[in-house]
């Protein structure tokens, strides 16, 4: 199984929150959504099977999506928007890199159509928004203010022959308010301009712009994959954050520290040997 060395953030919303609400619905009945632990090998498949070189424009990809059937109501789901990701994603280069490298990269017809696409999906009503608005992906690390955004009640973890999943699945208004507390908490402490402060809040933001009855999920991915049983069942960094926040609110910082530097330390040394290897 292709699993990249990746982490997952990611928003569910009921099928009603779409302007295509009924094409959701009959997607999800169908049975052709893709599990998350398969849904990185297809995107990348169908991405090699669609771009050639030199790119002269931003391919099609088919509507699909991650989902979660709830028996008796909406199906919950993440689309994948594979087509605006990649317009995002190559602008976003574009702006970064010099001027005679970015030219090398990419066409100029490729810029014009990948400008296109997005300015058709950011112009689009909010029930039918950007798909990338419902995953971040991290490489290499789980960043740690995803850690605030669930509880260690939520966790979800499979240990099977050839199969293992490390993911948390929780209430987006629970999410919410956990990243509310968490904020506040390290604003309190450290003050408004903490750059952990900032991430949070933007992070908080950026759930605030999905519908009330979705659900938020925190995927290990491909990073679950690289780790052995005994780390999967020890790995304990959403349970660390929240006893780091339960010290700064007990008016303990030394304690809190202690716990964030723990997160820190463990993050950095995974990162360097999955860099190493």
């Amino acid at each position: 199984m292709y699993a990249p060395s990746a982490s997952y953030l990611r928003v569910y919303e009921p099928a009603a929150a779409f302007a295509d609400a009924g094409y959701w619905r009959a997607y999800a009945a169908s049975g052709r959504a893709v599990d998350p632990l398969e849904g990185p090998r297809v995107r990348r498949e169908a991405l090699y099977e669609r771009i050639g070189w030199p790119w002269r424009g931003v391919p099609s990809f088919g509507r699909d999506a991650y989902v979660i059937d709830r028996p008796g109501a909406d199906p919950l789901v993440c689309p994948w928007n594979l087509r605006y990701r990649i317009a995002s994603a190559a602008l976003e280069v574009r702006r970064l890199t010099p001027e005679a490298v970015a030219e090398a990269l990419f066409p100029a017809e490729f810029l014009a159509s990948a400008a296109e696409v997005v300015a058709l999906d950011e112009g689009a009503d909010r029930r039918d928004a950007p798909a990338d608005a419902h995953e971040h992906v991290a490489t290499w690390s789980v960043p740690l203010r995803w850690f605030a955004c669930v509880r260690p009640e939520d966790r979800e973890l499979v240990i099977q022959p050839g199969l293992v999943q490390l993911r948390y699945r929780t209430p987006i208004a629970k999410s919410r308010s956990g990243l509310a507390v968490a904020r506040n908490l390290v604003r309190a402490e450290f003050g408004e301009g903490a750059e952990l402060a900032e991430a949070l809040a933007e992070t908080g933001h950026w759930l605030d712009g999905f519908h009330r009855d979705s659900v938020v999920e925190l995927d290990y991915g491909g990073i679950a994959a690289r780790l052995d049983a005994d780390e999967l069942r020890d790995e304990d960094s959403v349970d660390l954050t929240w006893q780091a926040l339960d010290h700064l609110g007990a008016s303990e910082p030394e304690d809190a520290q202690e716990c964030y530097a723990r997160l820190v330390d463990r993050w950095r040394d995974r990162r360097l040997a999955e860099r190493l290897n």
